[in-house]
């Protein structure tokens, strides 16, 4: 199951819909390149182009589309007193005194909202189903990290 806020959500399906778009414009790209170049269809290289690209899309679509069929959409919890998807967690790090917020967002973020991460970073990983004043460690980027959750919005 992954999970998406609903602006993400839709930005899901905007994605799907663009690259749908995009696979039918490579398509008649291709048939136009086999009516200028009949003769040398096995030297045509657009069209040989255009069937990688076609391949390359059409991966990615299977691929957003078979997490669009297992996505569930999620609200922010308003009286929740602990870190969840669509909250901003204001923490500091232990070694280096440093204060951050983080907004935890969806499986995948479409959005152009700053400070915000996927709930499946290490470092949301961390934070998620904390409260305030718990202290967390793990590995975040391949080092040991050490926070203090100091705020839950």
């Amino acid at each position: 199951m992954y999970f998406f806020l609903k602006e993400d959500f839709e930005g899901l399906d905007k994605q799907i819909e663009q690259i749908c778009d995009k696979i039918k414009e490579i398509g008649q790209e291709m048939g136009k390149s086999c009516q200028e170049g009949a003769e040398t269809f096995h030297d045509n290289f657009a069209f040989e182009d255009g069937e990688r690209q076609q391949y390359m899309w059409s991966s990615r679509l299977r691929e957003l589309i078979k997490i669009r069929n297992n996505a569930k959409v999620v609200s922010p919890e308003t009286s929740s007193e602990k870190v969840s998807i669509g909250k901003c967690a204001t923490f500091q790090d232990e070694e280096t005194g440093k204060i951050q917020t983080i907004r935890i967002g969806s499986f995948m973020i479409f959005h152009d909202q700053k400070n915000t991460i996927s709930y499946n970073a290490p470092l949301a990983r961390l934070l998620v189903g904390a409260m305030i004043n718990d202290a967390r460690e793990g590995k975040v980027g391949g080092k040991r990290k050490a926070i203090i959750i100091l705020k839950i919005e």
